[in-house]
């Protein structure tokens, strides 16, 4: 009797550490961010948010880091001056937030982009229409092909979605907001709602004048457009270290740079700073989570594409797990370990792949893997976070369990 005790116990204590293992691995950490209480009459925020500054009305990209990165093995180019009215960035920053444009009342961008998942979701593949909750614990509804890429820097991409089917972020808004499997909404939905929602009709004055009398879809695209583009991360460490703070980076963090940009691992070459991505498709061998995703052949109809996908930002890519279009690697190491290992070519990719040259065994030590991970961690900037409103115009409920919010803000 005493050693079935004893075999009970510890068969417990195996349980218990075994579950603890597996939870590690799938909660991701979430990121910090501020909820706020907004203006009782949603009075729109002439402020220009964090990573920008104000001239002459407008807000402009602070780009305090960004010349001694494109010197420094950077794109070699000038990045664009976008000028946006703070104004029309705050009333995006509420619709983002709003279930209001959903066609059920149920979902927001939000749910999707959510700040404690660095404006992804956490999720390997994200949960559209009838789902309830947000972020990995979001359940029942309509599973969706794809893992939810993060916004950030959003406003420097050429290409949206993984296969690139939208060029520009107001085509890639129209997407989510009227497809059946997600937003489930219309043109006639959203305007209807909106012109008849007093708070919006002062909002889109505010922000538009005479042109935002009359509430389009068009105008909520573009609001939500413009919040997008404000989403700017670029005061990392690694940033800080660029432009003369040598003490910003440890050793193990400057080996892995080297490790980086070394011709053995070449992650450079596909993901080059500033924008740590050179904004083309690649076909690497990720295996599918599900059906199989034939990515940008899809669009062009090239075999030569076949189950190529969007090379992404790494920036913030510490905040972002799980990681490629099929969310089925969870962790960097993961990832690391999956180039290391050849990718598609080591990790039994279907034969008809035209797996880029630069994937090859790379024979990386654990020592090398280690600062590399290290190095990606120094990527992560915040600091530009949206603010979460605790009530939007619309008066429905936000993606925020706040008892849950303020539980994990006092740890």
């Amino acid at each position: 009797m005493k050693y079935l005790l004893y075999l009970e116990f510890f068969t417990l204590i195996f349980l218990v550490s075994n579950c603890s293992k597996v939870d590690s691995r799938i909660i991701q950490e979430t990121s910090e961010f501020e909820v706020v209480e907004p203006p009782s009459d949603f009075f729109l925020s002439s402020l220009c948010p964090s990573g920008w500054k104000t001239e002459k009305g407008s807000c402009v990209i602070n780009y305090q880091y960004i010349n001694s990165l494109e010197k420094n093995g950077g794109l070699g180019q000038t990045l664009p001056d976008v000028k946006l009215d703070p104004k029309v960035i705050d009333l995006g920053r509420y619709l983002f937030f709003d279930p209001i444009l959903s066609g059920d009342k149920q979902l927001s961008c939000a749910h999707c982009h959510h700040p404690a998942y660095s404006l992804s979701d956490g999720r390997k593949q994200s949960i559209g229409k009838d789902g309830t909750g947000y972020g990995p614990e979001r359940k029942n509804g309509v599973v969706l092909k794809r893992s939810a890429p993060s916004l950030w820097n959003v406003l420097y991409m050429k290409h949206l979605f993984w296969e690139g089917r939208a060029a520009n972020l107001e085509d890639q808004a129209d997407g989510p907001l009227y497809s059946p499997d997600e937003m489930g909404s219309s043109p006639t939905i959203i305007e209807s709602r909106l012109n008849e929602n007093p708070f919006y009709q002062k909002m889109f004055r505010q922000a538009y004048g005479l042109k935002g009398t009359k509430i389009s879809a068009e105008l909520v695209v573009d609001a939500i457009s413009s919040f997008e583009r404000s989403l700017v991360s670029f005061s990392s460490r690694f940033d800080k270290w660029s432009t003369g703070d040598k003490d910003a980076l440890s050793e193990e963090e400057l080996l892995g740079y080297n490790v980086f940009r070394s011709f053995v691992a070449r992650c450079a070459e596909c993901h080059p700073p500033p924008m740590f991505t050179n904004n083309v498709f690649a076909t690497i061998g990720v295996l599918d989570s599900g059906v199989r995703d034939y990515g940008r052949e899809t669009i062009t109809g090239q075999d030569l594409l076949r189950g190529s996908f969007r090379v992404p930002s790494l920036r913030n890519i510490a905040k972002t797990a799980p990681y490629m279009h099929a969310g089925n690697l969870e962790t960097l190491e993961e990832v690391v370990n999956f180039y290391n290992e050849g990718g598609g070519r080591g990790n039994g990719a279907p034969s008809d792949l035209r797996i880029h040259w630069h994937v090859r065994k790379m024979g990386l030590s654990q020592n090398e893997i280690t600062s590399l991970i290290s190095f990606l961690k120094t990527l992560t900037d915040e600091s530009s976070m949206p603010k979460f409103p605790k009530s939007v115009p619309s008066g429905l409920p936000v993606a925020l369990e706040l008892e849950s919010y303020h539980r994990s803000s006092k740890k």
